[in-house]
């Protein structure tokens, strides 16, 4: 798996919309997670690797390119924070 560039992520200007009203800039953290974190977004999480889920978001518009990848099972649209970083805007539903 190719982890990408932050810095190449940082200059896509990649906007974060969560639940439709909170709005952030992704600025080149490891993860959504940490992006997340940085801007004072609560999400819940307990391994920050991919394996208990519990940062699963539902991806609403945009792309997401993967960071590591998820160990647990994924429905169509969903995407675990901790695991993926914004390829352009996205919107999230938590």
């Amino acid at each position: 798996m190719m982890v990408p560039d932050p810095i190449l992520f940082a200059m896509n200007n990649s906007r974060v919309t969560v639940n439709e009203h909170t709005v952030f800039e992704y600025d080149a953290e490891f993860s959504l997670l940490d992006s997340m974190e940085e801007n004072d977004v609560p999400m819940e999480y307990n391994c920050r690797g991919g394996y208990c889920g519990l940062c699963k978001v539902q991806l609403t518009a945009g792309k997401v390119e993967w960071v590591q990848d998820s160990l647990v099972p994924l429905e169509e649209g969903e995407v675990l924070a901790c695991c993926c970083v914004p390829d352009g805007p996205i919107a999230i539903e938590t």
